[in-house]
Parts: C-alpha cells; sequence; structure tokens
C-alpha cells in the first residue's frame, strides 16, 4: 500500500494562488483611471460710452449763443416802454443744442416766474414754435396768423403773463446745432383797468429741454 505525500504541497500551493488572486481582485476593484480631457473658453467684452446733450439760446437782445441756464437769462427785446390796452409786442428766442450734442431731444415752455412790478396783473401772452429759428423765420404779427404751432395761448386766446399751459408742448428738436425758433407776443389786456397806467413788469420764461437719446 503506497503512501502519497504530495496532497499537503498542492493544498498549500493552491491556498498560495488563491491568496495571490484575492490581492489581485482587491488591487482591481481599488484602482481608478483618469483620463486627460481638451478644454477650451469663449469671452466677449463691450465698450459703453454716454450721450452729450445740453443746449443754448439767443435773442435780439442777446445775440451770441450761450448756456442761460439761470435767471435772467437771454434778454427777450420787447418794444415795450409805452404799452397801451391791446397793443401787442413781439420778441423772439433761438434755442439750439450744442454742437457737441450728440442726441437730440425736446424743449417746452415750462415755468414763468414774475419778477415784480405793478403792470403785470395786466398782461397777457402768447407763444408759438415758428418755422424756423430767427432770422429766416421772423417773429411779428404774422407768425400768429394761419396755423401756426401754440406752445402757449391759442389763435384768438391768450394766458396771463403769470401762467404756462397746464400740457407743456414738446417741441422736437435734433443733434449738434440743430435749431428752434419761438416767438412771443405780450400785450396790456384790452380791458385793463386805467390803474395800471404808468406801471411796469418784468417776467422771465424758462423752457426746459430734455434727451430722448
Amino acid at each position: 500500500m503506497g503512501i502519497h505525500v504530495e496532497a499537503p504541497e498542492r493544498g498549500r500551493r493552491s491556498r498560495i494562488w488563491r491568496a495571490v488572486l484575492a490581492g489581485g481582485l482587491v488591487l482591481g476593484v481599488g484602482a481608478t483611471v483618469t483620463l486627460a480631457a481638451w478644454n477650451d473658453s469663449e469671452q466677449a467684452t463691450g465698450s459703453f460710452a454716454a450721450s452729450v446733450f445740453g443746449t443754448e439760446s439767443q435773442s435780439a437782445g442777446s445775440p451770441t449763443y450761450a448756456s442761460n441756464t439761470t435767471a435772467p437769462g437771454a434778454t427777450l427785446s420787447f418794444a415795450a416802454t409805452a404799452m397801451s390796452p391791446g397793443t401787442s409786442t413781439y420778441a423772439w428766442l433761438n434755442v439750439r443744442t450744442t454742437t457737441t450734442s450728440t442726441v437730440g431731444g425736446t424743449v417746452a415752455l415750462a415755468a414763468v416766474a414774475n419778477n415784480g412790478g405793478g403792470l403785470v396783473g395786466a398782461l397777457q401772452y402768447r407763444a408759438v414754435r415758428m418755422a424756423s429759428a430767427n432770422p429766416t423765420s421772423t417773429c411779428a404779427a404774422a407768425a400768429f396768423t394761419g396755423t401756426p404751432a401754440f406752445i402757449a395761448g391759442g389763435a384768438s386766446t391768450y394766458l396771463p403773463v403769470t401762467q404756462v399751459p397746464a400740457s407743456a408742448v414738446a417741441n422736437p428738436i435734433g443733434a449738434a446745432g440743430a435749431q428752434l425758433g419761438f416767438c412771443f407776443e405780450v400785450q396790456v389786456a384790452p380791458n385793463a383797468a386805467n390803474t395800471f397806467q404808468g406801471t411796469s413788469a418784468t417776467v422771465t420764461w424758462q423752457f426746459n429741454a430734455a434727451s430722448t437719446g
């Protein structure tokens, strides 16, 4: 009867292989692989600049265009040293955008100030936007005939000199030196009392301008 001694050795080798395989399995589960990727990006840049808007005015009494932002501003040249009831006197005002203005806008008669004088209670007025600036358009009685663009009063109506229209008329104006011409008519009311004789008054009208760009 023979005795075989190889079985223990085979068993030992089998256990060693199982241990190695087990270790390999552990290593296989724990290992990770990082793959490289291509990357890119895009950028966009915008540039911004503010517009410029300003106005200037001139009149017969202030013939050089200037920024008249504070009273008394430009001098309106009314022939008004000896006014009588119902007799009208006229004066023009030109308004333009500055030559550096990059956008246009609107100009509107916005306020009036009584600077004193007893005659103010008897004065009434109306005003129109002329077809063009003076001297191309003339500020006189003819400016109020036909169908002019009234900015105060109307064809047969006047406002007290202390008032402006409840709804201001926005007059479009272009950029870079574009001009508007306005004509004022002022008179002593036809029914003014004798007590206004010898009195005087000073009035300042204010125009507001706003850009539309």
